[in-house]
């Protein structure tokens, strides 16, 4: 297992890890304003990016990957800032392993089981052949017939690149649409006592009042923060907010 990493800045090591579908590049805004008092690493996640994928790309799975990682570099204790799957990561890594997470920061993802909501897009990425389109906007036209939403096939699109060919998306489609109902599984039932703040986007639907008991009995200490106007996407919507947030957590 090997996982792509770019690092900024020096410091405390804050690791910071993606959502779905995407890559490094995602968060990378948020990192290099973070980097002026952190040493940052922004990973790809297993299967995403140019990290290699897994035979069974489950939580523990890929929290198992990244605590790898920590090793490999030498980190003893980090704080780590998850979004959406990448805090779902994020928070399995902090059960499993709680000695070695310093602080832990939740964006707009709770650890309990989610009922499917991705099936409109695994297909539609599924649908775009890509060995025939020759360019993005012919795949953009492929997905918008089932994701009406611009924004979203911009964020996919940002991972299609080209390949000897025709086309490749830059995440391991095959694995992930197998091993979906494993990445909407509910986290470990186990404790982390350490610093969590949670940041959910005030119009987004992840983060709901009745996962509270589910939140707090993994993570007795967890706080949260309502960025107001802000979706899931809410790193990207409101980023001035979301980094004084992080930042202001982190140097408590």
């Amino acid at each position: 297992m090997t996982i792509n990493f770019q690092s900024f800045g020096e410091g405390e090591p804050l690791v910071v890890i993606h959502g779905l579908f995407g890559t490094s590049d995602n968060l990378k805004a948020v990192a290099k304003q973070l980097s002026d008092q952190f040493k940052v690493y922004l990973i790809d996640a297993p299967g995403h990016g140019d990290s290699t994928s897994l035979p069974l790309l489950s939580l523990e799975n890929m929290a198992n990957a990244v605590f790898e990682f920590l090793e490999q570099q030498n980190l003893s204790t980090v704080s780590i800032l998850g979004h959406s799957l990448g805090g779902k990561i994020a928070m399995e890594l902090a059960l499993r392993h709680p000695d070695r997470v310093e602080k832990l920061l939740v964006a707009d993802i709770a650890p309990v089981q989610y009922k499917p909501r991705h099936d409109d897009i695994i297909s539609s990425l599924k649908a775009v052949p890509l060995t025939q389109i020759k360019s993005r906007q012919e795949a953009d036209a492929i997905l918008a017939k089932k994701i009406s939403e611009p924004g979203v096939r911009g964020f996919l699109l940002k991972s299609l690149a080209r390949a000897d060919g025709g086309w490749r998306w830059r995440f391991d489609l095959d694995q992930l649409a197998n091993d979906y109902n494993e990445l909407i599984k509910g986290n470990l039932e186990a404790t982390y006592e350490g610093p969590v703040l949670m940041i959910i986007g005030g119009e987004s639907n992840y983060v709901l009042p009745e996962y509270r008991s589910e939140i707090v009995n993994r993570f007795p200490s967890a706080e949260a923060k309502v960025i107001a106007g802000a979706g899931h996407w809410l790193h990207a919507e409101r980023q001035t907010a979301f980094v004084k947030i992080c930042r202001d957590f982190l140097l408590r």
